[in-house]
């Protein structure tokens, strides 16, 4: 054969074969090696329905359980305290590793896919923790690292029941000295009471004139959603002269009641569900020295 013509084709099988064997010996070199898995959520845990979870994440553990207490921190006071709120119900924990997101980036859209989901993020402090609500699940999530935990408790709504009458309230007065009281209706301005629809006075003047030498503060509370602090304060003040206008206009002695505005300073509960914002707005009646 020509050598001329048999040189090319010594070539071309010399670089064959030289890129041949690498990829066996690499295949070869691979054989028993563990091949990368997808991750996967741990058995037996599943999210926790209706609460977003970061794309790519998956559950390294969880828990349940009834009647558990968990401790959501709040946005502190007007005074700058801070606050806290128990709250008791059944309760589902998770904890995610993260895959896609770092701690700073997946604290960012918690926070931001909470409220997507319905949840009302009640506090937050960057960039660990937040407490959110919907309803009647209460939310805790707190980011670590490479981890992020979800504690969530569903809290079965508090039974509530306003007082009704005279003797209601002569009760609520013996058992703590000051007794809530609902269903007064004021005028637009808040400067009087829209007496048809106040019912509920004719049994606190009845209790007055059957303790004729009693003196009480009447405080006006109430805790707006769409109005501030001073705007607040304002409106109980209205309303706290508004009652005792009107009781003594009925026959209660000037001087035995004291007009107290509290703005949204003491509330009873929080202020999220309609019976939440219902209880807020009260008047009370507080026994003090004549």
């Amino acid at each position: 054969m020509d050598a001329r013509r048999f040189a090319p084709r010594m070539i071309a099988m010399l670089l064959f074969s030289s890129a041949l064997v690498p990829a066996v010996s690499w295949a070869q070199g691979n054989e028993g090696m563990p091949q990368a898995q997808p991750h996967r959520d741990v058995e037996g845990c599943t999210d926790i329905k209706g609460v977003p979870k970061l794309g790519g994440s998956y559950i390294v553990s969880c828990d349940q359980g009834d009647s558990i207490e968990v401790v959501m921190p709040l946005k502190p006071d007007a005074q700058g305290n801070p606050r806290e709120k128990s709250v008791r119900g059944h309760y589902e924990g998770r904890e995610y590793q993260l895959v896609s997101y770092q701690g700073d980036q997946a604290f960012n859209s918690l926070t931001q896919w909470l409220p997507l989901a319905g949840f009302r993020v009640k506090y937050f402090a960057s960039p660990s923790t937040i407490t959110a609500r919907k309803e009647d699940t209460w939310v805790l999530v707190t980011v670590s690292g490479e981890y992020y935990d979800v504690k969530a408790v569903r809290v079965p709504e508090e039974p509530w029941a306003p007082v009704r009458d005279a003797q209601g309230i002569s009760r609520e007065m013996q058992a703590s000295q000051r007794a809530a009281i609902y269903g007064i209706e004021f005028s637009p301005d808040n400067q009087n009471v829209v007496e048809e629809r106040s019912k509920i006075l004719d049994e606190v003047l009845a209790y007055l004139k059957a303790n004729p030498r009693l003196t009480l503060a009447v405080e006006s509370h109430t805790m707006s959603n769409n109005g501030d602090a001073e705007g607040d304060l304002a409106v109980t003040q209205k309303r706290a002269k508004a009652v005792i206008a009107w009781l003594e206009a009925h026959g209660v002695a000037a001087g035995r009641l004291r007009p107290q505005a509290r703005g949204r300073n003491k509330p009873l509960t929080e202020n999220d569900t309609p019976t939440e914002i219902q209880r807020n707005d009260r008047i009370e009646l507080v026994k003090v020295e004549p």
